[in-house]
C-alpha cells in the first residue's frame, strides 16, 4: 500500500532531553461579553489527566493523547527524559475531523492510528522524532469484513502491523497479519488464520494471540520481522491470556506460576529455556523486574507491588494510583500513575523499585477537563465534568456583583461522580442539585444531592431520552418515550419516589405545579395552580389563546407560545388583566426573577444572541448579553445557561474559560429618607438629606414637585452605590420652596450597563416654622373631680402638628424642709390624643394631697421637628378637711357629701370657732360649699384679718374655691386661721369647710 510523506515538525535528536514548548491558548471567540457588561471568568479547569491506554513510552520518550482545548480534537503529546511536555500538533492527517484510537512511540517513531468515520482507525501517521518525517501508512477498514478489509493492530518501530482478510482457493475466509512500511511491500507475517491481536511489538519483532486454523484454538506465537520465523510461547484453551508474558529487548516467554518459559529473540529456534522467579503472582516481566496486583480487601482496592526479578530485592507496594504497566522496547518496566485533579506521570521501575534517577519520571500535566453542564441557580454556577477521566466531579461558584464589578469565589466540589457518558443532565434549585448518572448502557439515576449527600429517593431509567423539563429541588417534571407517547409530563417526587402524570407544558414553582386547562368548549385557557402538599387547585390566570409551555416566578407566568404554531409568548401576572407579547420564533424564551431572556438572531448570521430584559425597572430594553457558543455536537451539552432565580448568565468558551455576566439592575440594600426638613437656618434639619444605598455604581436623578409642578431637579453618580443628594428647600431657580408636603422621585441607573433601576417615590414635608403646641389644666384639682385626678388637655398651635409629647414637674419637701421644684417627667410620649386625666389609669403616680403639679407640651410635626416644650399650667391639689394639718378650736362637725372633695365637709355654727394650720407657699386658696343657710368666716394671716367670706347661696354648690390670697412670690411659712363669724341673720349662720389648698 502506498503512503504519503511529509514534513511536521523537526526535533534534532541531540535536543529530545531539552524540549521546552508552550502550549498555546486559544483565543476568545467572538461571543464574549461586551465591555459595557458587569462579567467575570472562572479559568479553565486543568484536571484532564490522559487514560492509560492513550499512553506509551519508549527508551526515554513517553507520548499521550490529550485534549488541548474543552470539547474538541486531541493533541499528540511527547515528554522526553521527563522534560517539559511538547505539543505536537492534532492527531490527524487532514482538516477533516478525526477519532483518534491510539497512540504510541517506539525507536523514536510515534504512530497516531486516526479515522474518519469514528469506527476503527483507518490510517495511521508515523512521526519521526529526530528527522521531522512523517508518513500516513493507509488501513482498508470498511466494517464489511469482505476480503481486502484491514484493520490496525499495532506498531512495529516506523511500520504498522494489519490484519487484512482474503479467501483461499475454497473461498473459506481466513485473515493474515501483515508488516506495513512506508515505501516498501506488504510483507505477510501470519496467515490462514481467524484473528489476530498483537499483544506486543517492537521494531524487530510481535508477540501475537492467534485463532488458528482449522480447529481454531488459540495460538500465542513470536514473530521475527527480520527473518520471519516463528515460535510458539503458549497454547491457551481460550483467548485468555496466560498468567503473564515477557517480552523484552532479549527474550520472551510465558509465565506459568513461579516458572518463566523463556526464548532468545536473537536465536528463537533453539529452543526455550526455563527460569524459576522467586514470586508466583507476577503479570508483568522486564529485564529486571517483576510486578502483580494483590487486592487490598480492607478498601477493596489493588495495589502494584513489585521487586528484582532476581530476587535481590524484597517485594514492595509502590503506592500511588497505578493504572497501567507495560515493558518498553528498551526493555524497562513503566506504570502510568494518577493523581487525580493534578496530573498523571510515567514512572520507570528499576529492580523494583521506583527509579528516582533523573529522566525516569515524566510528568504529564492535566489538560482542560470537558464541560459535561452547566447550572445557575441562585447566584451559584454548577460546573460538571468528567474531567476525560473515570471520575467526574461537580463543582460550585458563588457570584457577586457590587461596586467593584462582578466577581466568582473559586469553584469549590460539591461531589464526585462516576458511571459512563458524561453528563449532560443537570439542574440546580433550592440549594439542591439534579444529575443524571448513566452506566455505559446507557441506564443510570436521576439522583439529588444537597451539600454533598444524596436526598431523597433516585429514579432509575433506562437511558431512553429523559429529559428533565423543570425542578425545583424537591420535585422533577420529565419526558421520555412513555410520557411523550400520551401527550403528559411524569411529576417526580424525590422525597418518596411517588409519580404521577400531569398536563405536557407545565411548570414547578413554590410548592406548586402550574398547569392549563380548556374551559369547556370555548376559547379561553385557565392557568391552575395545583399546591403540592395539600393538593388544593386554584386558578392563577384565564387566557384568550392555546397556551405552548408554562413558566412560572413569583406573580409573573410565561407563555412560551400563545396560540397554536405561534412564534409569540405571553408574560402575565397572576391577578392582574395586562399582558405582553414576548418573541419566541428564534428560541424558548427562559423567565426568571425578575429578569426575561430572550433570544435574537440577526439577518444572514447563524449566531444566536442571549437578551435580558429587568422586569423591575422602568427600562424595558432587552440588553444582549452574549452570542450563544456551538456545542460539540448534537449529543454534548450545551454550553451555555440562565440563573432563574438571581439575575445571571454563564456561557464557555473553546479554551475552557467559563463566562459569568450579571443580568440585572441595581438594588437597595438600605434606605433612609426622612418625612420632612426646616430650612430656617436654626441649625438643626436644615436640609433634606435621604441616603440610598445601592449595590452597584450608578447615576441618579432626584425630583421634587408640588402637585404636578416641578420645584427641584438633583443629579449626581455614586460609583460606591451610596446615593446621598441634598435639597436646601430651594426652588430651581434659588427661590424659597413654599411651605408644604412635595413629592420625591429617584430614577438610578446603572453606570457600567446603563439599565435603568426601578423607580422609587414618596413625599418629604418642609416646614420653617417650628411646631408649637398649649395645654390646659384646672388650677383646683377640686374644680373638676372630688378626688386627686386632673384633666389636663392640648392642642397645636401651629399647622402639621403630628403628635405630642406630655410632661410634669412637682414641688416636694427636701429633707431640710425646703420646698424645691422637681425635674421634668415624660407623661405621654409621641401620641396624637389631645387629652388625658392626671391620676387616671397609665398615669406615672398618683397626685398627692396638698402638692402642686405642673403639666408641659412640645408638639412634633411632618417636617420631623420637635418644638420647645409649652408654658405650664399649673394645678394644686387640695388638703381635705379630715387632714391632720388642719387644727380645730370649738365646735365643729364631720358631715358625709359625696360631692364634696374627698368625700366628707366640716361645718360649724358657733361664732368664734376657728380651725388653724400652717401655709408653707405663694398662694392660698380655701374651697367650701355654699348653701342657703351658709354663714360668714375671717381669714386671718399671721394675725391679720385679710378677707370675710359669706358661704351664702340660693342653691347647694360643692367645692367652690371661695377665698384666693396671694402670700407671696417666694415660698414662705404663715400662720393661718378661719374664723367663724356671727351670721347676717339667724338662719344663714353656718360655714361648711371643705379643703384648702396652698400653691408652690
Amino acid at each position: 500500500m502506498p503512503s504519503h510523506r511529509r514534513r511536521f515538525l523537526t526535533v534534532p535528536t541531540a535536543a529530545l532531553t531539552a524540549l521546552a514548548v508552550t502550549q498555546a491558548v486559544t483565543s476568545l471567540p467572538a461571543g464574549a461579553a461586551p465591555t459595557t457588561e458587569v462579567s467575570a471568568t472562572l479559568a479553565a479547569r486543568t484536571t484532564s489527566a490522559p487514560h492509560a491506554a492513550d499512553i506509551s513510552g519508549s527508551g526515554q520518550a513517553v507520548v499521550w493523547s490529550q485534549t488541548t482545548t474543552a470539547d474538541t480534537a486531541a493533541h499528540g503529546w511527547l515528554a522526553v527524559s521527563g522534560g517539559t511536555p511538547q505539543d505536537l500538533g492534532r492527531l490527524a492527517d487532514t482538516a477533516d475531523t478525526v477519532t483518534v484510537h491510539a497512540v504510541s512511540v517506539q525507536d523514536g517513531v510515534v504512530a497516531v492510528a486516526t479515522s474518519t468515520n469514528d469506527a476503527l482507525p483507518d490510517h495511521v501517521t508515523l512521526r519521526h522524532l529526530g528527522s521531522g518525517d512523517e508518513d500516513v501508512l493507509p488501513v482498508a477498514y470498511d466494517s464489511s469484513g469482505a476480503a481486502g478489509s484491514e484493520r490496525y493492530r499495532g506498531q512495529a518501530g516506523d511500520g504498522i502491523l494489519v490484519q487484512q482478510s482474503y479467501q483461499d482457493d475454497t473461498s473459506a475466509y481466513l485473515v493474515r497479519l501483515l508488516l506495513r512500511t512506508p515505501g516498501g511491500a506488504d510483507r505477510t507475517l501470519l496467515s490462514g488464520d481467524e484473528q489476530y491481536e498483537v499483544l506486543d511489538s517492537d521494531a524487530d519483532g510481535a508477540l501475537v494471540l492467534r485463532r488458528t486454523a482449522p480447529g481454531w484454538g488459540y495460538e500465542i506465537v513470536y514473530v521475527d520481522f527480520a527473518t520471519g520465523a516463528t515460535v510458539t510461547v503458549a497454547e491457551p484453551t481460550t483467548e485468555e491470556l496466560p498468567q503473564a508474558l515477557e517480552f523484552t529487548p532479549a527474550h520472551v516467554g510465558v509465565v506459568d506460576g513461579a516458572t518463566l518459559t523463556e526464548w532468545r529473540r536473537a536465536a528463537p529456534g533453539d529452543g526455550p529455556a526455563t527460569v524459576t522467579l522467586p514470586v508466583a503472582d507476577a503479570r508483568w516481566i522486564s529485564d529486571d523486574t517483576l510486578a502483580w496486583y494483590q487486592r487490598n480487601d480492607s478498601d477493596a482496592s489493588n495495589e502494584l507491588l513489585a521487586m528484582s526479578r532476581d530476587g535481590s530485592t524484597a517485594a514492595k507496594d509502590l503506592g500511588g494510583t497505578f493504572r497501567y504497566v507495560d515493558v518498553g522496547d528498551d526493555g524497562r518496566m513503566r506504570a502510568s500513575l494518577y493523581r487525580p485533579d493534578v496530573d498523571a506521570a510515567i514512572q520507570t521501575l528499576t529492580d523494583g523499585r521506583v527509579s528516582t534517577a533523573a529522566g525516569d519520571a515524566t510528568a504529564i500535566p492535566a489538560g482542560l477537563a470537558r464541560l459535561d453542564a452547566l447550572a445557575l441557580s441562585d447566584g451559584a454556577l454548577y460546573t460538571a465534568d468528567d474531567s476525560s477521566r473515570e471520575d467526574g466531579v461537580l463543582l460550585r461558584s458563588d457570584l457577586t456583583a457590587g461596586p467593584s464589578g462582578a466577581s466568582a469565589s473559586t469553584p469549590s466540589r460539591v461531589l464526585a461522580y462516576s458511571g459512563g457518558p458524561v453528563h449532560q443532565t443537570l439542574a440546580a434549585a433550592g440549594g439542591r442539585v439534579l444529575v443524571d448518572q448513566t452506566d455505559a448502557s446507557g441506564a443510570g439515576q436521576l439522583q439529588v444531592y444537597e451539600n454533598g449527600a444524596q436526598v431523597g429517593t433516585p429514579l432509575d431509567h433506562d437511558g431512553s431520552s429523559v429529559t428533565v423539563a423543570d425542578f425545583d429541588g424537591t420535585h422533577a417534571l420529565l419526558s421520555d418515550r412513555t410520557t411523550m407517547a400520551n401527550g403528559t409530563l411524569r411529576l417526580y417526587t424525590f422525597a418518596d419516589g411517588h409519580s404521577e402524570r400531569v398536563p405536557s407544558g407545565s411548570a414547578l414553582y413554590g410548592g406548586a405545579v402550574y398547569s392549563s386547562e380548556r374551559n369547556g368548549t370555548t376559547t379561553t385557557w385557565s392557568i391552575h395552580r395545583t399546591d403540592l402538599t395539600t393538593g388544593t387547585v386554584t386558578t392563577a390566570a384565564t387566557v384568550n389563546c392555546v397556551p405552548g409551555g408554562l413558566q412560572v416566578r413569583g406573580s409573573r407566568i410565561l407563555l412560551t407560545t400563545c396560540g397554536a404554531a405561534a412564534t409569540t409568548g405571553l408574560l402575565l401576572t397572576a391577578g392582574s388583566s395586562a399582558t405582553t407579547t414576548v418573541d419566541a420564533s428564534v428560541r424558548t424564551p427562559i423567565l426568571g426573577t425578575d429578569v426575561l431572556y430572550t433570544f435574537t438572531k440577526a439577518a444572514g448570521s447563524a449566531d444566536v444572541t442571549l437578551n435580558a430584559q429587568s422586569l423591575t425597572g422602568t427600562d424595558t430594553t432587552a440588553h444582549a448579553l452574549f452570542t450563544l457558543p456551538d456545542r460539540a455536537n448534537t449529543a454534548a451539552a450545551e454550553r451555555w445557561t440562565v440563573d432563574r432565580d438571581a439575575p445571571w448568565a454563564a456561557w464557555m468558551d473553546d479554551a475552557g474559560v467559563t463566562h459569568v455576566t450579571w443580568a440585572g439592575v441595581p438594588t437597595t440594600a438600605s434606605a433612609t429618607a426622612p418625612a420632612g426638613f426646616s430650612p430656617n437656618g436654626d441649625g438643626s434639619a436644615d436640609t433634606w438629606a435621604p441616603t440610598w444605598a445601592y449595590d452597584r455604581p450608578v447615576s441618579w436623578t432626584l425630583t421634587l414637585k408640588s402637585g404636578s409642578t416641578q420645584v427641584r431637579s438633583l443629579t449626581g453618580t455614586a460609583a460606591d452605590g451610596k446615593v446621598a443628594p441634598v435639597w436646601n428647600g430651594k426652588t430651581e431657580t434659588g427661590g424659597t420652596a413654599a411651605e408644604g408636603a412635595y413629592t420625591w422621585t429617584l430614577t438610578v441607573q446603572d453606570t457600567v450597563t446603563g439599565r435603568s433601576a426601578a423607580d422609587l417615590t414618596g413625599k418629604v414635608t418642609l416646614r420653617r416654622t417650628a411646631p408649637a403646641a398649649t395645654v390646659t389644666a384646672p388650677a383646683v384639682a377640686s374644680s373638676a373631680a372630688t378626688s386627686a385626678a386632673v384633666p389636663v388637655t392640648w392642642s397645636a398651635k401651629t399647622a402639621g402638628v403630628t403628635s405630642y409629647d406630655v410632661g410634669w414637674r412637682v414641688a416636694t419637701r427636701d429633707s431640710a424642709g425646703t420646698w424645691k421644684l422637681g425635674p421634668l417627667h415624660t407623661w405621654r410620649t409621641a401620641t396624637t390624643a389631645g387629652s388625658a386625666v392626671f391620676g387616671k389609669a397609665g398615669s406615672p403616680v398618683q397626685p398627692g394631697a396638698g402638692l402642686t403639679y405642673r403639666f408641659y407640651v412640645r408638639a412634633h410635626d411632618d417636617a420631623g421637628q420637635t418644638g420647645a416644650w409649652s408654658k405650664a399650667a399649673t394645678t394644686g391639689i387640695p388638703v381635705d378637711d379630715r387632714a391632720s394639718a388642719l387644727h380645730y378650736t370649738g365646735t365643729w362637725k364631720s358631715v358625709s357629701a359625696s360631692s364634696a372633695w374627698a368625700g366628707t365637709e366640716r361645718a360649724s355654727a358657733t361664732k368664734g370657732a376657728y380651725v388653724s394650720f400652717t401655709a408653707d407657699g405663694t398662694q392660698l386658696r380655701v374651697v367650701a360649699t355654699r348653701r342657703s343657710n351658709g354663714g360668714r368666716f375671717a381669714v386671718v394671716v399671721d394675725g391679720k384679718t385679710v378677707g370675710t367670706v359669706d358661704t351664702y347661696a340660693a342653691r347647694t354648690a360643692y367645692r367652690q374655691v371661695v377665698f384666693t390670697r396671694t402670700l407671696g412670690t417666694t415660698i414662705t411659712t404663715h400662720k393661718v386661721q378661719l374664723r367663724v363669724l356671727s351670721g347676717s341673720t339667724s338662719g344663714r349662720s353656718t360655714v361648711t369647710l371643705d379643703a384648702v389648698l396652698v400653691t408652690r
